[in-house]
């Protein structure tokens, strides 16, 4: 998968649209960090972004133009919605989600807001991240740009939005950024959900839970686990679930918006919408617990 992810970037025409007080730049020259922040409450955020969350206004943009998204409009990976994971790279920021058009940028014109940035993502780049989002604007911000046009979105000064009507004709393109790649087909949706579920699963690990066969381990976004909890392989914890400190997930399980307390050992079970008690040993062997007290 990884091959064919270097294969679509490599593909790829970088544009630069390049407009009267805008400078032109390279994002090969920005690293990539390997944290998502995803979980922003726990991991080390960056410094010095206040101004982000004080003037910028953040926008998703429900994509429904690809065969992905207009398909399965509910879909979820690793248990958000595409729409939601954009939302989470700018949580710090005032947020708006409005649906797609033919004139997105005059859609955008019309929104009433006192902030100095507009910034623009759509639905259909969950890699997009914190990380990021905090590097596209502090380049815009450090270069006084009035617009940047990126692959799947932009930021643009309000002000220069407001007054500065004959821009919009003239801005198509972009530069392009790998966190937004597209979800546009089956590939890119699998490789995506690869990505995100590394991503929260070494989330886990720097947190001191145990993961043995992390390819084969599969655990959504909100899912909350103690340290020292041991999980081995061909486990799936999906929902609200919380497994707690001295728990071990043996082979097997999946465990589905259920509360699993203290020192726990678990195999070969489904468990959903249930409370394991403390010190419970449970071996179904493939069969379901649901509901269970």
């Amino acid at each position: 998968m990884q091959k064919l992810y270097n294969l679509y970037m490599e593909n790829i025409e970088i544009e630069n649209l390049v407009l009267e007080n805008q400078i032109a730049f390279d994002f090969g020259d920005l690293e990539e960090k390997e944290e998502s922040l995803i979980f922003t409450d726990n991991l080390i955020k960056p410094l010095n972004h206040d101004y982000v969350k004080d003037e910028v206004l953040f926008v998703a943009v429900r994509a429904y133009n690809d065969e992905v998204a207009k398909n399965l409009p509910n879909l979820k990976i690793c248990g958000k919605k595409m729409v939601d994971w954009v939302l989470l790279a700018g949580s710090c920021c005032e947020q708006l989600v409005i649906e797609d058009c033919e004139d997105i940028l005059e859609k955008i014109r019309a929104i009433k807001t006192d902030k100095k940035y507009i910034a623009v993502f759509y639905s259909d780049t969950p890699l997009f991240d914190k990380t990021s989002f905090f590097k596209v604007m502090d380049y815009f911000a450090s270069k006084s740009m009035n617009f940047l046009q990126l692959s799947r979105g932009f930021i643009v000064k309000n002000e220069f939005l407001k007054n500065s009507p004959n821009f919009i004709s003239s801005a198509t393109g972009g530069n392009e950024v790998p966190s937004l790649l597209r979800c546009d087909s089956s590939s890119v949706l699998s490789y995506i959900y690869q990505v995100l579920n590394e991503r929260i699963v070494d989330y886990h690990i720097r947190n001191g839970v145990s993961i043995f066969g992390k390819s084969t381990v599969f655990i959504d976004a909100d899912v909350e686990i103690d340290s020292g909890v041991i999980i081995y392989p061909n486990n799936v914890l999906q929902g609200e679930s919380v497994i707690s400190a001295g728990t071990i997930l043996e082979s097997g399980n999946i465990i589905d918006n259920s509360v699993v307390l203290n020192d726990c050992q678990i195999k070969g079970t489904m468990i959903k919408n249930s409370k394991i008690s403390a010190g419970s040993i449970i071996e179904f062997e493939g069969k379901i617990l649901s509901e269970a007290r």
